[in-house]
C-alpha cells in the first residue's frame, strides 16, 4: 500500500476492491499514480475482500445455483468490505453526492473521457473487482454503476480498475504537472495529432517542414488537420 506524505492536501482517494490487492499496490507504486500520491492529491487503497468471507477459509465463492461452469462471488465478502469502509448504514447503501460505488463488469457502460472527467469531480471512487464467473447478483444492489473498458475477455477487474483509476487520477489537480497537456491530449473521440522529436531526419523519414517553421498559427492548422475524430 502507498502512503501518502501529506493528507491534508488530499483531493481523491481511490478503493479498490479485489482478492489481488499486490496487483493494484505493485502498479500503484509506479509512475504517474505513485507520483499523485506523493503530493497528496489522491491516495490507492486495496481492500482484499477475501479477509471479509463468513468462513474460516476466507472463501469468496460458491457453485451457481441451476448448475454451470466456475464459479461465483458470493455477496457476503463485498457486503462486509463495504460495510466496514462506512459505505453501508444497516443493509442500504449511503448516499452521498461524492462518492460511487463502480463494479467492473463487461455488461457495464463503455468507460470514455467523458465518464472520466465525471468521476474526476468525485472525492471518493470504490472499485470492484470480479473474478471467476462474475458477481452474485444481489451484489448489484449496493453499486451506483457497472463500467467496462471494452468487448474483450480478462481474468479479473483489476487491470480494467487500474485503468479507470489512472484515466481519472489524471484529471485530478496536481497528479499531472503540466496542466497543458491535459488540454492537448486525445480525448472524447478525437485522435491526437502526429507527434515528432529529434532527429529531424531518421532514416530518410524527415519532420514535416511546418513543425519546424515556428508559424505557430500554420502548426496548429497542421494539427487538427491531421487530428482524427
Amino acid at each position: 500500500m502507498v502512503h501518502l506524505y501529506h493528507d491534508f492536501c488530499l483531493l481523491m482517494r481511490f478503493e479498490i476492491l479485489t482478492i489481488f490487492p499486490q496487483i493494484i499496490e505493485q502498479y500503484s507504486n509506479e509512475s504517474i499514480l505513485k507520483r499523485g500520491q506523493a503530493t497528496g492529491a489522491i491516495k490507492i487503497i486495496a481492500h482484499d475482500f477475501r479477509k471479509f468471507a463468513n468462513d474460516k477459509h476466507n472463501k469468496v465463492d460458491d457453485t451457481p445455483y441451476g448448475g454451470g461452469p466456475g464459479m461465483v462471488l458470493k455477496a457476503e465478502p463485498i457486503f462486509n468490505c463495504l460495510k466496514s469502509l462506512g459505505l453501508i448504514k444497516g443493509k442500504l447503501k449511503n448516499k452521498n453526492s461524492k462518492t460511487k460505488i463502480i463494479i467492473l463488469d463487461p455488461a457495464g457502460k463503455r468507460f470514455d473521457q467523458k465518464m472520466a472527467r465525471r468521476f474526476s469531480k468525485l472525492e471518493r471512487l470504490i472499485l470492484i473487482c470480479g473474478r471467476y464467473e462474475g458477481f452474485d447478483e444481489r451484489v448489484y444492489k449496493f453499486v451506483d454503476e457497472k463500467i467496462s473498458i471494452g468487448d474483450y475477455v480478462l481474468s479479473g477487474g483489476e487491470l480494467p480498475a487500474l485503468v479507470v483509476a489512472e484515466s481519472v487520477a489524471r484529471l485530478v489537480s496536481g497528479v499531472v504537472g503540466n496542466a497543458e497537456s491535459l488540454k492537448e491530449e486525445t480525448f472524447e473521440g478525437f485522435v491526437e495529432y502526429p507527434q515528432y522529436t529529434r532527429p529531424e531526419d531518421f532514416m530518410g523519414a524527415k519532420v514535416p517542414k511546418v513543425l519546424l517553421s515556428g508559424n505557430h498559427k500554420k502548426i496548429e492548422e497542421w494539427r487538427k488537420k491531421h487530428s482524427c475524430g
